[in-house]
């Protein structure tokens, strides 16, 4: 896999313009400088002093000086500034943590840039660690954003939520004492995270009716990647893109091939939120002999890169395809569209949920003063399209699936997105998923369309066998 980056720079002279503010301006916007003045006077007027105070007074300056670097747009420095410090103006003067109104200001003011940009505290750094290791403590729960609470997707077989009997559709509304209502998805992660053998209250509601139950955090292994075969077709599911997924798939594929040789494959990517940039090249790269992967588009020159595919191909020429619906995103929608855009799978289930931005961690020093995670760039696919907003269209959209709402939770709130969201094209065709098991009964409706149609080695086989079948 070969690796280009851009020589896109900014002339020594043209910086020093940029900068160099007009007067007529001066008169009708604050200086940056001025700006972030005035937050952090408003900042230590309301908090306990001393020297946690005085940390978190520099830090307003260090993160938001970060965020005009290297956000992937360009950023109102002042107006960033004045959405933080009218978060902290509203707190009552004197004696508040430094620490609580330093978060709640900051995030405030990134949440009006992008949903995806946020302050980590301390312990939520330490979680996103986790979460791309081979394990972490927790309940172990896939949860989305939903109904002002966190909406349970699934929980994993075997782990606390599980024994516990919780299911899908679950609202968690609160975490110990602490309401979830209008906490960002990370923080109420966070807060259900914790050492192994600790326990936690949550409460859950459930067709209108709350309960609380006592869990004991575990340590969770997730599998990312399982394999199965149905008939002569390789089932690949992968789940998430975060530790070395690509090197388990590979390994995946070996173990597979060891008793037969595959004749097609399906790439489930489905429910899959996403991970590592990194993996989400390598995986696709994985499938692909030639052409380009992906491309990322930023402000800065470091994040203006393309991806291409080196020759070595796991299962060159079988067929593929490649299964997302309303819940993938990010990297599982890099992998689609490459896999897509190159002619070399087939892509079968819902639009994708339409998350094309690209976040970069950034260490604020020392380990107590936590990270900015922020948007930097887009990718864009092979054809030249943003997924951003738009998602991927399936070839084939499957109808009858079980409602979602993954797709709403504030994409069309993104501010960072280059220009409006771009019309969707169409798909070929679209079936009701429900009607393929007729065709091949496989572990449910959507994985036995993709397996018919598989068999049926062409659309117009594939869509005369569902027509012909009632």
């Amino acid at each position: 896999m070969r690796r280009f980056l851009a020589t896109l720079r900014v002339p020594a002279l043209a910086a020093a313009l940029l900068f160099a503010g007009s007067a007529a301006l001066a008169q009708t916007a604050p200086a940056p400088d001025a700006a972030v003045t005035a937050l952090q006077d408003a900042y230590v007027l309301k908090v306990a002093p001393g020297a946690q105070a005085d940390q978190y007074r520099e830090l307003f300056a260090t993160v938001l000086q970060r965020v005009q670097r290297s956000y992937a747009s360009e950023v109102d420095l002042p107006a960033l500034a004045a959405e933080a410090k009218k978060v902290v103006e509203r707190r009552a003067a004197g004696g508040a943590d430094p620490a609580a109104v330093f978060s709640e200001a900051m995030n405030a003011a990134l949440q009006t840039l992008d949903p995806y940009s946020r302050y980590l505290d301390p312990r939520a750094r330490g979680n996103e660690r986790d979460s791309f290791g081979p394990g972490f403590g927790g309940l172990g729960l896939q949860v989305e954003a939903g109904d002002g609470a966190v909406r349970v997707v699934e929980p994993i077989p075997g782990s606390p939520a599980d024994r516990a009997g919780l299911r899908a559709g679950d609202l968690i509304v609160r975490v110990d004492e602490h309401p979830l209502t209008g906490l960002p998805l990370s923080d109420a992660i966070a807060r259900m995270r914790g050492e192994p053998g600790t326990v936690v209250a949550i409460t859950v509601r459930r067709t209108g009716e709350e309960f609380t139950v006592s869990l004991t955090r575990d340590t969770i292994r997730r599998q990312a990647v399982r394999w199965s075969m149905e008939g002569e077709v390789l089932v690949l599911r992968v789940s998430t893109f975060s530790g070395a997924v690509t090197a388990a798939l590979r390994q995946a594929v070996t173990e597979a091939s060891a008793t037969r040789t595959p004749q097609a494959v399906v790439l489930d990517l489905r429910g899959n939120p996403g991970g590592l940039l990194t993996e989400a090249v390598r995986m696709a790269d994985a499938f692909l002999g030639q052409g380009e992967i992906v491309s990322l588009r930023g402000r800065t020159a470091s994040n203006q890169r393309s991806w291409q595919a080196d020759a070595a191909e796991l299962l060159p020429g079988v067929p593929m395809v490649v299964m997302v619906d309303r819940r993938s995103a990010s990297a599982s929608e890099l992998v689609a569209a490459a896999l897509q855009d190159n002619g070399r799978a087939f892509v079968m289930g819902q639009r994708s949920f339409g998350k094309g931005s690209v976040q970069t961690t950034f260490g604020l020093g020392e380990e107590a003063r936590g990270a900015l995670k922020l948007t930097t760039a887009f990718y864009h696919g092979p054809s030249g399209r943003s997924v951003h907003h738009a998602g991927i269209t399936p070839d084939v959209e499957l109808t009858g699936a079980p409602k979602t709402e993954a797709r709403g939770e504030a994409w069309g709130q993104d501010a960072s997105a280059p220009g409006e969201a771009p019309a969707a094209p169409a798909s070929q065709a679209r079936v009701d998923q429900g009607r393929c098991a007729a065709v091949y009964k496989a572990a449910d409706p959507a994985l036995s369309c993709a397996v018919a149609y598989l068999q049926a080695r062409t659309l117009d086989a594939f869509l005369g066998a569902v027509a012909g079948r009632r």
